[in-house]
């Protein structure tokens, strides 16, 4: 089997990450919890433009940045406080050992995107990792998955076999769908929104569930022992 792995919130808790990081950063500047909860809001879990984020800093936070260097100052803090979710990385060794491809599929700036790998341990456990920012395309544009399998050196696999794991539906499960492989939606207890369409093959809360049911509906799969 093919995996092709979303990357923020999917391998590793990057909201998490920015919300902790927020909060020693309003401590060490004196704001309040208003002010904790208004930074968290305006980043919308990441999706949010970057832009917005740094001024929504300046103005609670009163930073004397501009807001290109107060982009770069939250950046920094997530890759600082950034960490894989537990039993992932395990759950990634399980599935090359096993034989199977997998490959990150991330949207964002190289530099970001490429830190928390780093940081994290990833790379070491995963055959390819393909960025938005360095390829001129993002999910949910199927083209970013067809780059991966090229990577992979399977852009002609059966895609009943490749599955598109992520936390967005909007993004992630929208990709995978327009690329014609199965889907793995990791819906840290939120309903599926049907806005983003059809719901995913398998939805579970956390990601290495996902993992598991993903491998226990595939008709012929080995045994998903490993993977919790």
């Amino acid at each position: 089997m093919i995996w092709l792995l979303d990357l923020d919130n999917t391998l590793v808790s990057r909201d998490a990450a920015f919300a902790a990081w927020a909060a020693r950063a309003v401590a060490d500047d004196g704001g309040t919890d208003d002010d904790l909860a208004a930074i968290v809001a305006a980043d919308d879990g990441g999706f949010a433009p970057k832009a917005d984020v740094a001024r929504e800093l300046i103005a609670r936070l009163g930073w004397a940045d501009d807001v290109p260097a107060a982009v770069d100052r939250f950046r920094a803090g997530i890759r600082d406080h950034v960490r894989a979710y537990d039993g992932v990385l395990d759950d990634l060794d399980a599935l090359r050992a096993g034989g199977d491809r997998v490959a990150v599929v991330t949207n964002g700036v190289s530099h970001q995107q490429r830190g928390k790998i780093d940081r994290c341990g990833v790379e070491a456990r995963v055959d390819a990792i393909v960025v938005s920012g360095e390829e001129g395309v993002e999910k949910p544009d199927p083209a970013l998955l067809e780059i991966a399998l090229e990577r992979l050196g399977a852009a002609d696999a059966d895609r009943d076999r490749v599955w598109m794991v992520g936390d967005a539906g909007h993004a992630d499960v929208a990709a995978g769908r327009a690329a014609g492989t199965r889907t793995g939606w990791v819906s840290h207890g939120r309903r599926w929104d049907v806005a983003h369409g059809d719901a995913p093959d398998v939805a579970a809360a956390t990601t290495r569930e996902v993992l598991a049911a993903a491998r226990a509906a595939q008709p012929d799969s080995r045994s998903a022992q490993g993977l919790v």
